[in-house]
């Protein structure tokens, strides 16, 4: 007799199979579990995704040096960062390293600084973020940041300063409470030991907001002390910077050493630099020292449809910049020294900065729009220094804006400072 099959036991299998599957889907996160990788010729591993969802597990991702080049996710929730962890609670990127939120959702995940101490934001070389970037390629999306307290005394919220030769820092849907942090994202060269180093950035869809504290720089681009040679090359879209005293701040600058042959680069496209005390304040050779210089550095912005609105806003003191650059749209002081007396005579000199503005709205900044020198020091006692070149290009809707140009405060009667207003 033929033997009947039975297919009861066939369905109850893929009933199993079915269940399974719709478990696994319905997940709304993934295990904390490391994909698969696979190393290049120098042994380093690459596409390692690394899972976490509590504070030890993201300390102990972020300080494994077997994690190299690895993405870590991080699951929804808040992560309070605490002074008890290695690097005084500070999270320090390896190589190529990223770490990444919830994609779609900016305020998934929280990393909240304000739980770390003064000696969190201090290192042997100064001051510095609570997180710190700049070896390989970084990156941090999708994530929202808070920064440290007044009393800690936070140099910035992220900071790029992790010694390399070249590196790649991209941001991508970051949120920026600064809360008590000097800076915001501090894309910086900050010493000899960063001379000649290449830094390139992009930051996309970002935001960037309070900061009311201390010098309140939303945006910091710097090359400093002594990092001569070096280069910051930024490319910046649909980026909002709003509510701080200063929303982009960069120069090259001295403090305890000689600045020079540095270059900074911007390129904007629809970025909002809206509500600030002043909307951008650039330089490109700033001297602090009587024993210092700053020469031969090249700082070029090009901001395409980029707004430059509203800032200066009346009634809001707590917005007034603190580094003598006057409110508005943008203070563009070319050479700038800041040591007014007779030591400090003509320490800033052959410094080229260029601004372009391509189809801007430069409005409602509650007076003159841009300020402009080709060198200044205040109050004007000394010679600031010579042969400084300032270039203003207002194209299209800019070149409504109200500009106040002067080529040398004080006075420079051998007239080697030059500024050029240019409207098309």
């Amino acid at each position: 007799m033929k033997k009947k099959f039975s297919y009861l036991p066939l369905l109850c299998g893929v009933a199993l199979l079915i269940a399974s599957c719709q478990k696994k889907t319905d997940q709304p996160f993934e295990p904390a579990e490391q994909s698969s990788t696979r190393k290049n010729n120098s042994g380093k591993k690459e596409n390692q995704k690394i899972y976490v969802s509590t504070l030890d597990e993201l300390y102990a991702a972020v300080n494994n040096t077997d994690n190299e080049g690895a993405r870590l996710i991080l699951a929804p929730g808040t992560y309070v960062l605490n002074t008890s962890y290695p690097k005084g609670g500070r999270l320090e990127l390896q190589t190529d390293m990223s770490l990444q939120g919830q994609p779609g959702a900016i305020d998934a995940v929280l990393i909240d600084m304000s739980a770390l101490s003064v000696a969190s934001f201090v290192i042997p070389e100064g001051r510095t973020g609570g997180i710190r970037m700049g070896k390989g390629t970084n990156s941090l999306e999708w994530l929202s940041l808070k920064g440290g307290v007044v009393s800690a005394n936070p140099f910035s919220v992220v900071n790029t300063d992790l010694v390399s030769t070249e590196t790649t820092v991209n941001f991508s849907h970051v949120f920026v409470d600064m809360n008590g942090s000097n800076l915001g994202i501090n894309i910086r060269n900050r010493l000899a030991e960063h001379a000649n180093r290449k830094i390139y950035s992009e930051l996309t869809d970002c935001e960037i907001t309070g900061g009311v504290n201390f010098n309140g720089g939303a945006l910091a681009l710097q090359n400093a002390n002594g990092a001569s040679g070096s280069l910051i090359d930024v490319t910046m879209r649909n980026n909002y910077i709003h509510g701080n005293k200063m929303g982009l701040f960069l120069f090259s600058t001295t403090g305890v050493s000689s600045i020079e042959n540095c270059t900074i680069k911007v390129s904007s496209y629809s970025d909002r630099l809206e509500g600030n005390g002043v909307g951008m304040d650039p330089s490109a050779g700033v001297n602090q020292s009587a024993v210092t210089t700053a020469n031969n550095n090249v700082t070029t912005i090009d901001l395409y449809g980029t707004s430059i609105k509203g800032n200066n806003p009346p009634g809001m003191p707590q917005l007034t910049p603190v580094n003598g650059a006057l409110p508005g749209a943008a203070y563009l002081a070319c050479a700038y020294n800041s040591v007014n007396n007779i030591s400090g005579f003509n320490r800033a000199s052959n410094n080229t900065m260029t601004v372009k503005f391509h189809g801007c709205d430069i409005s409602d900044n509650n007076g003159t729009d841009i300020h402009g020198y080709a060198a200044w020091c205040p109050p004007a006692a000394v010679l600031a220094g010579s042969n400084n070149l300032l270039n203003i290009h207002l194209y299209g809707p800019s070149a409504n804006a109200i500009v106040s140009a002067t080529a040398s405060s004080p006075a420079e009667p051998a007239g080697t400072n030059v500024i050029n207003v240019f409207r098309y």
